[in-house]
């Protein structure tokens, strides 16, 4: 792997003046992002600081929205400040940002994923959360993408019945269903359960047949994993109804996994999976240890999007070793996000060997003070993070953007990388 002039990134990142001889070597730098180009794959995490948002362009140009980082219950200092600033809503920033670099052939969103249902992947429903224009509902999140921009399939945990582990019936999952229920009445939305073990639900709409080499596998989502034969899975929770009262797996434990493969090339995006929740009772059961299994399932790739926004609970240390990720992308939404625990995780050579580049989206003073060594040791600590694969996949590039203007500037080159 040969990486960019580092004086040139590092000049831009701290904002010193970029030499004119670097500025020959790297003319992207102080750019805008160059567009999406067919064959090439291009995954954006997209930083609000509210939450997550991810933004698939697949090879011919198929797009796939994961979690549209909407409003959350939290004020700062418990979130950080939306970016690039607080003049619209997050969902409305990540639509905005999606008509920056969907190709212009695109008439809206192909597919829109909700990993899990939390207020900062699908977008909470609170108070002051404005009616959309129709007055069915109001917008937040994935409802405020869908405002302005037609999304033709949405694909959650839990459709159409939203019944496991409990029925749900708090504001925001009763606003997102109305949703759901009048675009598909209105506007022919699909709506599909996502499938652990199928390779066959995500797949590309308009020229599969280019790409052959170009799949994504479903892995998991509601206790249910991938055995990593064919499209068969096993149940790692037992019946909901023998769960203990003080020990009921939280939300993040259902979130959806999956892994992209693009000739050598995969990535892994898991929403807020997480290990086992030390905290909650003195001999937690081992069934709620849900991510080393997946991680086993998933098996080495190339980059991942680190699990539950780097906290505490996530990214554990069997995880990390199976997936051992050349590059990882942290999407921030809080101080702690990474924790000073999971920092020290993913950065160790005894959790796995090998060189590993790390990108955060937003590291907050308060983060920047706790998490040791992480202002020095991350690529980047703000601005949206693409990683662009290179057709058929055998190479990628990151590309870190400014994330205070709509501008798409690029601040730092990183690669190209081989895939493995």
């Amino acid at each position: 792997m040969t990486l960019r002039p580092v004086l040139a990134v590092a000049a831009l990142v701290v904002g010193f003046a970029v030499p004119a001889w670097a500025q020959a070597i790297d003319p992207e730098i102080g750019a805008p992002l160059r567009p999406w180009r067919k064959g090439e794959m291009d995954i954006h995490h997209i930083n609000t600081g509210r939450g997550e948002a991810q933004l698939l362009i697949l090879p011919d140009g198929t797009s796939l929205l994961v979690d549209m980082s909407g409003k959350t219950m939290e004020r700062p200092p418990f979130s950080l400040p939306t970016r690039p600033d607080s003049s619209r809503p997050p969902g409305e920033w990540v639509a905005r940002y999606l008509q920056r670099v969907l190709p212009p052939s695109a008439p809206g969103i192909d597919y829109a994923l909700i990993s899990h249902f939390h207020g900062d992947h699908m977008g909470a429903i609170v108070d002051s959360s404005p009616w959309a224009a129709n007055g069915a509902y109001r917008l937040s999140g994935v409802t405020e993408v869908a405002e302005h921009l037609p999304i033709a399939k949405v694909i959650d945990r839990a459709w159409p019945d939203y019944d496991y582990p409990r029925p749900t019936s708090d504001r925001t999952m009763t606003n997102y269903r109305t949703f759901l229920a009048w675009q598909a009445e209105h506007n022919h939305l699909q709506v599909e359960r996502f499938r652990p073990g199928r390779a066959d639900q995500l797949i590309l709409v308009h020229d599969a047949d280019t790409y052959p080499q170009f799949q994504i596998r479903n892995l998991y989502a509601n206790g249910v994993l991938w055995t990593g034969q064919g499209a068969a899975t096993r149940a790692l929770f037992p019946a909901s109804e023998t769960w203990p009262e003080d020990d009921q797996p939280d939300e993040n434990k259902f979130s959806i996994a999956f892994r992209v493969s693009y000739g050598l090339f995969d990535y892994f995006t898991g929403g807020d999976l997480s290990s086992i929740d030390e905290e909650t009772a003195a001999t937690p059961p081992d069934w709620g240890n849900v991510e080393p299994l997946v991680g086993q399932a998933t098996g080495p790739v190339d980059a991942m999007k680190a699990n539950h926004h780097g906290s505490w609970d996530s990214n554990s240390i069997p995880f990390l070793a199976a997936l051992r990720p050349r590059v990882i992308v942290i999407g921030s939404r809080a101080d702690g996000h990474p924790s000073v625990n999971t920092w020290k995780r993913m950065t160790s050579q005894r959790v796995w060997p090998g060189p590993r580049d790390i990108f955060v989206t937003n590291v907050s003073p308060a983060t920047a003070a706790t998490t040791y060594g992480i202002a020095e040791t991350a690529k980047s600590t703000q601005g949206h993070v693409v990683i662009r694969v290179n057709q058929g996949g055998d190479s990628f590039r990151v590309f870190v953007l400014d994330d205070a203007t709509e501008d798409m500037t690029v601040k730092a080159v990183f690669g190209p990388y081989q895939s493995r």
